[in-house]
């Protein structure tokens, strides 16, 4: 009985294999982040198929050189369509972004679906 479970378990992971995961950076539209903290703005994004732009202190990195630094805070939230605006909190604060004031985040899936999370501070 444990190895029929098994099988059919195995079954199902292969033939859903984006339920409940994040997907790849290359399989979505569009990725845009901004994290407001007390000492600085951070902004991330990502326009397929090859448009990746990274703020920081003022400064704003274009292409290539945005590129790891988009890629990098993607993975690091994990985005999937069912996320809340608290999970979206967690994930950016366990990526290190602990003095947050406001979080928004756009996701557009490689269905053409948009998704949005807006998180503030002062709203919880």
């Amino acid at each position: 009985m444990k190895r029929w479970m098994l099988i059919f378990a195995v079954m199902i992971s292969v033939a859903f294999p984006h339920v409940g995961e994040a997907e790849s950076l290359s399989e979505v539209f569009l990725f845009k982040a901004t994290v407001e903290a007390d000492d600085e703005t951070y902004h991330w994004e990502y326009n397929s198929p090859d448009n990746f732009e990274y703020h920081v202190n003022g400064k704003a990195l274009h292409g290539g050189k945005a590129k790891q630094q988009v890629e990098d805070m993607y993975e690091d939230i994990s985005l999937s369509q069912d996320m809340d605006k608290e999970a979206i909190a967690r994930a950016f604060r366990n990526a290190g972004y602990e003095d947050m004031s406001r979080i928004d985040v756009r996701w557009q899936d490689e269905n053409g679906d948009l998704y949005t999370w807006l998180w503030d501070k002062n709203q919880e």
